[in-house]
């Protein structure tokens, strides 16, 4: 009797065990890949435009928890070999076009470390988190905090006016090492009858980064911010008036043109000028008050009555400030022809103050 009721109570257990397995077999996880390619039918279907990727990527980052190490792979693939089709698109606007497209829907994804599976075992990025565009944030607002925290050590010494390109360019380098090391991860994608346009994406990728990478350099030793005099106590706020910049060799340059000292260039400067008084001039700090006069001189024959001289505050972000001099009129520092710039306006920052006008002869 005793060896009965045993054996039938075995015979329970047993059942209930096969009945739990079972039940825990029965569907079929798919680590969120069904999610994945519906995702990014989405996607090509709303044109592949940059709003579209940014909207994908939200996606993407939402089911990544649930993904496996071949989702989360795959997932990695396709994020980036289709962020090339909006930043294609946009490749040969304006940079400021671009930061207004790309700057908060794909550069993040792109400057984001590479999708991968959770693993308990591996160490968060700290700076990850930063990349994200916060709530309410503009081009500009995002730029600036990108600049002094995830990406201090590549853009937080350039100005605020070349960030973009300097972010741009890093974002095609991310992009490029990050298809390579995923395509090449991928055995269907370089077998014998594979899909040819991996290969293409990583070609792509490539084109962009060399275009890029091409006018970084000349970029970031035009965006140091010491290419400008200091701003001290007797700078004005920017009024954001139109500019021309003086080279070192002594040319001005309007919209990306140069003009040595004739009629052309007073007539520029008249063009520059419009319906005002004033201009703004970008001088670099170590130009004499002699080469600075030249300038000022063609300004005055212009019709500017006086030349915002464009200044930068010491600490980031570098804001811009200016300093108002003029030719034949104003406060005189009793310096020498050969004397530079910034010992003017540290002159006039001694014994003046904003709104000063500093007669430069």
């Amino acid at each position: 009797m005793r060896l009965a009721v045993l054996g039938s109570l075995l015979s329970l257990v047993v059942s209930c065990d096969k009945s739990v397995i079972a039940v825990k077999n029965t569907p079929d996880a798919d680590y969120n890949h069904a999610n994945l390619v519906a995702a990014v039918d989405v996607f090509i279907a709303s044109k592949r435009t940059p709003a579209a990727y940014a909207d994908l990527a939200k996606k993407i980052t939402s089911m990544r928890r649930g993904m496996d190490a071949t989702v989360a792979a795959e997932a990695e693939r396709r994020m980036i070999v289709l962020a090339l089709d909006p930043m294609t698109q946009f490749k040969d606007r304006s940079m400021a076009e671009q930061t207004q497209a790309l700057a908060l829907t794909v550069w993040p994804t792109l400057l984001a470390p590479a999708i991968e599976a959770d693993q308990l075992d591996r160490l968060p990025d700290l700076e990850a988190p930063l990349i994200a565009p916060k709530a309410g944030e503009d081009q500009a607002a995002y730029l600036l905090r990108l600049c002094e925290t995830a990406l201090e050590r590549t853009c937080k010494h350039a100005v605020p006016e070349l960030q973009a390109n300097i972010v741009a360019a890093l974002a095609i380098r991310h992009a490029t090492e990050r298809v390579r090391t995923a395509v090449s991860e991928c055995l269907e994608c370089s077998s014998e009858g594979a899909d040819p346009g991996w290969k293409a994406a990583v070609a792509g990728w490539e084109a962009l980064d060399r275009t890029a990478a091409d006018s970084l350099t000349d970029i970031e030793n035009a965006a140091a911010p010491d290419n400008w005099p200091r701003a001290g106590a007797a700078s004005d706020e920017d009024p954001g008036l139109a500019e021309a910049e003086l080279t070192l060799r002594g040319d001005v340059v309007v919209n990306g043109h140069a003009y040595g000292p004739n009629q052309q260039r007073i007539d520029v400067l008249k063009e520059l000028r419009g319906s005002g008084e004033v201009i703004a001039l970008h001088f670099h700090p170590d130009q004499t008050l002699a080469q600075v006069r030249a300038v000022l001189v063609d300004a005055r024959k212009a019709g500017a009555r006086r030349v915002a001289v464009i200044a930068r505050e010491s600490v980031y972000p570098w804001r811009r400030r200016v300093y108002w001099v003029a030719d034949g009129s104003g406060l005189r520092a009793n310096l020498r022809t050969t004397d530079s710039l910034q010992l003017l306006l540290h002159a006039i920052d001694e014994v003046a103050g904003p709104g000063t006008v500093a007669r430069v002869d």
